[in-house]
């Protein structure tokens, strides 16, 4: 008995779905690295904004310290004063889990506000805590808020072997997103000067 040859057709057919297949895969895969790259370039954009603002912020708590009073002391100028120029973050700043279930809850960071020499100082005023979420082309959304009076903001102030920094925290969303633009803004009540700093960080889900 001879068996009929599969028609040529059948093989282009099946050619043409298996080529179908990878270009969509393909496709997929780039538009993947091309979503990532956007958010790279959106996480870059965001950092240096910052950083030009801090920069900013530095001059300005310098030129507000020349308008205070002048020292008591003779021989004393107002650039020996310490003076609020930045603030850093310490270690293990950024995310956890509060309550053991697995997942990222908590924002906890600790914030050491810097004077023009390099040194901490253990600043007055307040503070805001926030957690953001962004996106390449889209505004930034407050995933989370926190705001610390002056006296709350005393309250957070802590002393140990770790060093001394101001403890802050604010609680995360039941489904928060998996990454995260951490950002305090600290305004001094000794120069009025808006001081910022910030971090990212991804967030581990249940």
């Amino acid at each position: 008995m001879t068996m009929n040859p599969i028609p040529s057709y059948f093989f282009l057919c099946l050619s043409c779905v298996l080529l179908a297949g990878c270009n969509a895969g393909a496709i997929s895969d780039e538009n993947t690295r091309l979503r990532r790259e956007n958010h790279d370039q959106a996480q870059e954009l965001a950092a240096l904004k910052a950083d030009v603002e801090r920069r900013q912020a530095q001059i300005a708590a310098l030129e507000k310290q020349a308008t205070l009073p002048k020292p008591a002391i003779d021989g004393v100028r107002l650039a020996d004063l310490p003076v609020v120029t930045k603030l850093e973050f310490g270690g293990y700043s950024g995310v956890y889990d509060s309550n053991g279930d697995g997942g990222d809850d908590t924002v906890r960071v600790y914030v050491r506000p810097i004077d023009q020499r390099g040194r901490f100082y253990p600043a007055v005023g307040k503070a805001v805590l926030q957690a953001v979420a962004i996106e390449a082309g889209k505004p930034p959304v407050d995933v989370a808020v926190r705001e610390f009076s002056p006296k709350e903001l005393d309250a957070a102030y802590v002393e140990g072997f770790t060093g001394s920094h101001f403890t802050l925290e604010t609680k995360l969303p039941a489904s928060p997103p998996a990454e995260l633009t951490i950002k305090v803004t600290f305004t001094d009540a000794q120069t009025g000067a808006v001081l910022t700093q910030q971090m990212n960080t991804k967030v581990k889900g249940k």
